[in-house]
């Protein structure tokens, strides 16, 4: 690995323990500027700010500034995003509705700074809170009492979720927990993830709000992460694989026995033992879990500009496409054509993204 990212590890593993684990020498000041991009790009950035405040090493002073400031927009967002979660919840309770939150700001309350783990959205899950309406009845009265507040909502986006902005904010109302329309093995997944809610209370800076329980996280943490390989993942779902199995332990459920998940959740293991400084006792995955941590830094297919050609355009998503199913093909035993299939419908319902 190149210094930069050998330091942003070092980083990361002093923010998620609290203490400086290791230490790293010959840093200059082009190391630690590419340190902080890849952290930004990573969606590890204010992570890493808490590793900073552990070393005895530092940044240059301007650069400090400027990640301090960017660490403070994000603690601000954070507080946005739990009144938000505290308002949504608040208005469904009094039509009979849980909320249930996914990820984001409920899985951030394992974090030793909850508010420094970043998020893009709001993952929800609503359910009944009455014996009179079944959960999905509950959950399709959510979206119709958004779509009454004069909100715009979006359900046929995906068949996994629907969408809607509240004060700005994306929120995404789950259906199911897993892409049970893109891998066989998912709708095995869904079923277990069921079985395991048990919803609990967690408190946020704006109150109670109701998370799944520890091996539902484990299980839907994961799961959504190894979706991610080929398609984006990063440092950032690996931080939060970390900060479970140092809480939680490594456990699935039972049921799970797929042999090309548990190889997956070895590796993702592997790696934090080895850059995150967890230590859970497992066999390890050294090789494949290299190949993720290089597809995590250096992703062959996802560059920041597509070629100017449309028709280098198509040919560059064509090979990208080939190249990510080898990818997930060796997580997900699933059909190519399949993804095919719902790369070309996704492409006809929003065809403005075809050269984007």
């Amino acid at each position: 690995m190149k210094v930069s990212e050998q330091l942003l590890f070092t980083l990361l593993k002093a923010s998620l323990h609290g203490k400086e684990m290791s230490a790293i020498k010959d840093v200059s000041d082009r190391d630690w500027e590419e340190c902080f991009q890849l952290a930004q790009a990573q969606g590890v950035m204010a992570l890493a700010w808490d590793g900073i405040l552990k070393l005895s090493l530092q940044p240059p002073l301007e650069l400090k500034l400027q990640w301090g400031v960017k660490v403070a927009v994000q603690e601000r967002k954070h507080l946005r995003y739990c009144k938000a979660i505290q308002e949504i919840s608040s208005f469904y309770k009094k039509h009979h509705i849980e909320t249930m939150m996914l990820k984001g700001v409920g899985l951030s309350t394992l974090y030793p700074i909850p508010s420094h783990r970043e998020g893009g959205d709001i993952d929800i899950y609503t359910f009944s809170g009455s014996e009179s309406i079944s959960d999905s009845e509950a959950n399709q009265l959510a979206d119709k009492l958004i779509e009454q507040q004069g909100q715009n909502i979006d359900v046929k986006k995906s068949p996994k979720h629907s969408v809607f902005y509240y004060k700005g904010i994306p929120v995404e109302n789950h259906k199911v927990f897993t892409n049970i329309h893109s891998y066989k093995i998912a709708s095995q997944v869904e079923s277990m993830l069921r079985k395991q809610m048990n919803p609990q209370k967690t408190l946020l800076p704006t109150g109670e709000v109701l998370v799944p329980s520890p091996m539902f996280n484990t299980l839907f943490v994961f799961f959504h992460a190894v979706q991610h390989y080929g398609s984006g993942l990063s440092l950032h779902h690996l931080c939060d694989w970390a900060i479970i199995i140092k809480n939680y332990g490594l456990h699935f459920p039972e049921e799970l026995t797929d042999k090309r998940l548990l190889r997956a959740a070895a590796a993702l293991t592997t790696l934090c033992n080895h850059l995150l400084g967890t230590t859970i006792e497992i066999k390890e995955e050294k090789e494949f879990a290299y190949k993720m941590l290089n597809e995590m830094l250096h992703p062959k297919y996802y560059k920041r500009l597509l070629p100017h050609s449309k028709l280098k355009v198509i040919v560059y998503k064509i090979k990208r496409f080939i190249y990510n199913q080898r990818l997930k093909k060796s997580i997900f035993n699933h059909s190519p054509w399949k993804s095919l299939y719902i790369s070309v419908v996704h492409h006809l319902l929003y065809p403005h993204k075809i050269f984007n």
